[in-house]
């Protein structure tokens, strides 16, 4: 499944352009585990664009414990933007909420954001329409904003890519996000790249708000994986 030519252009500005190589066969997604471990291994990326660029990060995804035996991960996305993940019993793994350190503020999407589907197809498009709730940190019972968002969460293909950590054969999803959240109209692009049994090995975050910041852009940009402890060449 070749790459749209809006596609191509927009990894190759987020990520550089040799990171997304030629199209792969592309098989359904049977195991989002085996795409994204969620467990406590230290894996470091390089920011390839916008504001960070140059600079190095090295995630440890951190399980937080909930009240009656339940549980989060802990997920930093960029310096200042946090994503709490959850694995559903249907198997999905998905992100209920954003904290956005550096605005002090908690953004909450119902449904939760997609972050891997499974049984998805290659080609599969999911849409869902979210509310979302805008609250700061300092009392997150007072909600400053809401709004809906109207969300495509697509099973694009599988492509080879290749990162500072190794070449990998990926599946890329991509997830595309326009609404109104208070005074605020939003437009936003991601993309992520998961390899079996590596996990997250790129990706790109991608914000457009006019009229009003909802929460800072310090994720703008796309990061690439540099190591990690079952890296291959």
């Amino acid at each position: 499944m070749p790459l749209s030519p809006e596609d191509q252009k927009t990894l190759a500005e987020q990520l550089g352009a040799d990171v997304v190589g030629e199209p792969l066969p592309s098989k359904p997604i049977d195991d989002s585990k085996s795409l994204f471990s969620l467990a406590h291994e230290p894996v470091t990326y390089r920011f390839t664009s916008g504001r960070n660029k140059g600079k190095s990060q090295t995630l440890v995804p951190t399980r937080v414990e909930r009240p009656g035996g339940k549980f989060v991960w802990r997920l930093q996305l960029a310096p200042s933007l946090i994503g709490f993940l959850r694995q559903m019993p249907n198997g999905d793994i998905v992100m209920p909420s954003v904290e956005d350190t550096g605005a002090e503020a908690l953004v909450v999407s119902t449904p939760a954001n997609l972050f891997i589907c499974k049984g998805m197809k290659p080609g599969e498009t999911r849409r869902i329409t979210q509310q979302v709730s805008v609250r700061y940190l300092d009392d997150v019972n007072d909600e400053q904003w809401s709004g809906k968002l109207k969300s495509d969460f697509t099973y694009v293909g599988t492509y080879r890519v290749k990162v500072p950590a190794g070449t990998f054969d990926a599946v890329l999803l991509k997830t595309s996000v326009e609404g109104k959240v208070g005074p605020a109209r939003t437009r936003a692009t991601s993309y992520s790249l998961f390899a079996k049994g590596e996990g997250l090995v790129a990706m790109t975050l991608q914000q457009t708000v006019t009229a009003f910041w909802i929460y800072n852009v310090d994720g703008a940009g796309g990061k690439v994986l540099t190591s990690a402890s079952r890296a291959r060449n």
